[in-house]
């Protein structure tokens, strides 16, 4: 549901053996450590070590740190929007809203590197951080949203009678758009989530759960701990709620790609629609998301490949029947880092609707696989 790396294809290809060949120097070999991440200390603005699970990791400026919404490469810093966010200030940073240790300390992260026999140094070629993992699925019991996301002074959304939910707005792990369960941005302004004892309303979140009480403001009588999320979509359907249900959207839920092996694009469509999920009929525009064909691009070494579903199949109509579902599975010998994804009519033609520069989780073949 929500993008999380786990324990990657990169590292079963560690486990199978060395990952590149023996020189004077030693031989270097993949290794992946999952585990929090208890201190960084900086050489320069864009080298030093992390201290992972009393494990030293030193980080270049090749290496990328990453997050489930964005990454130090394409991250303003704060003191200046105009540049990218020096690795001391990614790791260290400003404190996030309800913790107490500075930036990334404390959380968890990923790290993927290379070790080397020889220096006996791990050096990272990635980190990726979500400060923690800390999720809810459940039922809106309460509500109260001013703006359009739900993320205006005081807004909040209550699970299960439990924690409110406020959204993260740290650029290094900014909350995305509230979405339904077909990942289409919602106008949490246009009405209530509505909900009764016999048709909940479900829901499904993630963030970290903050140490000090932040709700609705610090030091407030009534303050409470708080989920700051940087992900939180609804568990229906709902056209009620869609921020723009009159025109045709496609959403993606994930680009997976594997080296030599698969591509697979995932995600939903609907139909331009009415609040009833209903179709408004407009001319040259699908009236359900069972109609047309996904067209996926990615480009590799400065050549754009396109790619049609295997089986040439169309969407599956969900509920209402403007949603609907998508897979797209073709055999790749490449990879690129991002993707473009389209919807369109069947004999092709203009896209109905499109999403671009989609991140793509690439997968290496371990030797032999």
């Amino acid at each position: 549901m929500f993008r999380k790396i786990m324990m990657s294809a990169a590292c079963a290809a560690a486990l199978a053996g060395v990952y590149v060949t023996a020189e004077a120097q030693g031989v270097d070999v993949l290794v992946e450590i999952e585990g929090p991440l208890s201190a960084y200390t900086a050489t320069t603005t864009t080298s030093g070590a992390l201290t992972v699970m009393n494990a030293p990791v030193l980080v270049t400026e090749t290496t990328e740190f990453v997050s489930p919404t964005g990454d130090r490469s394409t991250t303003a810093s704060p003191n200046n929007p105009n540049r990218t966010m020096t690795v001391t200030q990614w790791m260290r940073g400003a404190t996030f809203d309800g913790r107490r240790r500075p930036g990334l300390l404390g959380g968890t992260v990923i790290v993927t590197g290379l070790y080397n026999t020889a220096s006996g140094a791990i050096t990272a070629s990635e980190v990726f951080s979500d400060v923690a993992e800390n999720v809810m699925l459940g039922v809106v019991t309460d509500s109260s949203c001013s703006a359009p996301n739900c993320d205006g002074p005081g807004d909040y959304i209550r699970g299960n009678n439990g924690p409110v939910f406020i959204p993260n707005k740290d650029p290094r792990l900014t909350a995305g758009p509230l979405t339904d369960a077909g990942l289409f941005a919602l106008d949490m302004t246009t009405k209530s989530f509505g909900g009764t004892i016999d048709v909940p309303v479900t829901f499904a979140g993630e963030g970290f759960f903050s140490d000090d009480k932040i709700f609705p403001e610090p030091g407030a009588p009534n303050a409470e701990q708080a989920i700051v999320y940087w992900a939180f979509e609804l568990g229906e359907n709902r056209p009620d709620l869609v921020a723009t249900p009159g025109v045709a959207e496609i959403s993606a839920l994930r680009i997976r790609c594997t080296e030599g092996g698969r591509l697979e694009v995932r995600g939903f469509v609907h139909a331009p629609m009415d609040e009833t999920g209903a179709p408004t009929g407009i001319i040259g525009q699908p009236l359900s998301g069972g109609e047309g064909r996904i067209r996926a691009t990615m480009t590799v070494n400065g050549v754009t490949t396109t790619y049609f579903d295997q089986n040439n199949d169309p969407p599956t109509a969900d509920l209402p029947g403007t949603y609907g579902v998508y897979r797209l599975r073709q055999d790749v010998t490449s990879c690129g880092t991002s993707g473009n994804v389209y919807w369109e009519p069947a004999n092709g033609g203009a896209p109905w609707a499109e999403v671009l520069d989609v991140p793509v989780d690439r997968v290496r073949l371990a030797a032999g696989g």
